[in-house]
């Protein structure tokens, strides 16, 4: 056969088209290989952004730690007829541990203006009342007062309870902190100092910080809030991009709450905290923080209720502060410092594994340094607080995964439901 019968031949047609089919192919999987090899790099340098992002809070917490905290800021040195005077509520509901000790400390504190002290509680048969009734004997001076009753304004019983308060409070200023929040003797003036060095600021508030935990539920709760949530705490604040604030310790102006609804505005929320920063923020108010901790013994007891808190407030902040709750799970340890050993492989051909070691070992030891700084001190027990820690880092992404599907909370023995809007309805 020649070989111009061989090209015409239907044999060779055939042999030529699946030829080509398959150099085709080829040259489709490569395209597709790169394809998706350029999306992973991508992905890769978004890690690393994210993780250069993430170690620059981390950093930025430090430098905040060493400004106001490692050196308690001095009193401004202005006459005593300059200080405004405040009104201090506390909500109250049963015997909080150690309440004594966190109530006598409004008591103590060195304000040279006027101070009023307005305990809140619902029921006249709870047991704080005779708390607050043997501190208001013990300090003659101070003027303090039990208020009884609740008003329904909402869902939220902390705010029912305290409208009360907030209805008869003498003072623009009130300090509104939580029953079981021990502060310093000089917190209260140092914070009225900042608002008068700066008639913008409307919000002072303290970092929470939790002490003396008892049970291995109490040691996760503290070694969360005493290292990821303080640390985290302090950079957003410092960055100062949004609203970001706890409500166990904050001094507000009532007249600004006034303006924005006032409490009972927000009692259909449960983080009614998060949504008076908010609102207050987007009213031009500026929030800003002393170097003083809201100090709370850490109350709980037992594996199951730090689970069940954690979930609680993961799922509050979802249906309040979307973005960042769903964004959450990025800033922990243990899942970023997996995703950016395997950034680092892939664009760079590091060893995941040290990589992956090295990144949590620099991260446990800026956290113990941190604690170490800010505590001024060390732990009760170094083995049992970083072991805490480190299950405390385990923990965090399945706690958040369960979070993260539901709709409902138990607080204080009842159930609410969230809605989209933030909002919550009580379960009967």
């Amino acid at each position: 056969m020649n070989t111009a019968a061989a090209h015409n031949s239907p044999s060779a047609g055939i042999l030529s088209t699946i030829t080509h089919a398959a150099a085709s192919s080829t040259k489709d999987r490569v395209a597709g290989f790169r394809v998706d090899f350029f999306k992973a790099d991508l992905v890769a340098y978004f890690v690393l952004v994210l993780a250069a992002f993430l170690w620059l809070l981390i950093i930025i917490s430090h430098c905040v730690l060493q400004r106001r905290y490692v050196k308690p800021r001095p009193f401004v040195d202005r006459p005593a007829e300059h200080y405004p005077p405040v009104t201090i509520i506390r909500p109250l509901k049963g015997l909080d541990l150690g309440l004594r000790r966190t109530l006598e400390s409004s008591f103590r504190q060195e304000y040279p203006g006027a101070v009023e002290i307005l305990f809140a509680v619902e029921d006249p048969d709870d047991p704080a009342i005779g708390v607050a009734n043997e501190l208001i004997e013990c300090y003659p001076k101070t003027r303090a007062r039990v208020l009884i009753g609740q008003d329904n304004v909402g869902i939220n019983p902390k705010i029912n309870n305290m409208m009360k308060a907030f209805a008869q409070a003498h003072s623009d200023l009130l300090w509104i902190c939580d029953s079981n929040v021990y502060t310093d003797s000089g917190t209260l003036r140092r914070s009225v100092d900042l608002l008068l060095d700066n008639k913008r600021m409307g919000v002072i508030h303290h970092v929470v910080f939790s002490e003396a935990p008892a049970t291995f539920g109490a040691m996760l709760d503290h070694a969360f809030l005493v290292t990821n949530h303080c640390r985290m705490y302090l950079a957003i604040n410092a960055v100062g991009i949004a609203s970001c604030l706890t409500g166990k310790s904050n001094i507000y102006y009532k007249s600004a709450l006034d303006n924005v609804g006032g409490l009972a505005a927000f009692g259909h929320y449960l983080a009614e905290d998060n949504m008076i920063g908010q609102a207050l923020w987007h009213s031009g108010w500026g929030h800003t923080m002393t170097g003083d901790l809201a100090r709370q013994p850490a109350d709980i007891g037992s594996l199951f209720e730090y689970c069940s808190r954690r979930i609680r407030w993961v799922r509050t902040r979802k249906y309040n502060v979307t973005f960042a709750t769903f964004y959450e799970p990025l800033t922990e340890s243990i899942l970023l410092g997996a995703l950016t050993s395997w950034a680092l492989n892939h664009l760079y051909g590091f060893n995941v594994y040290l990589t992956f070691s090295t990144f949590l070992s620099c991260w446990f030891a800026l956290d113990m340094l941190f604690f170490y700084r800010i505590n001024h001190g060390s732990p009760q027990s170094w083995p049992w607080f970083a072991f805490s820690w480190i299950c405390r880092e385990i923990l965090a992404l399945p706690l958040w995964l369960v979070a993260i599907v539901g709709d409902t909370v138990t607080w204080r023995g009842q159930v609410f439901r969230f809605h989209l809007n933030g909002t919550v309805e009580v379960l009967k």
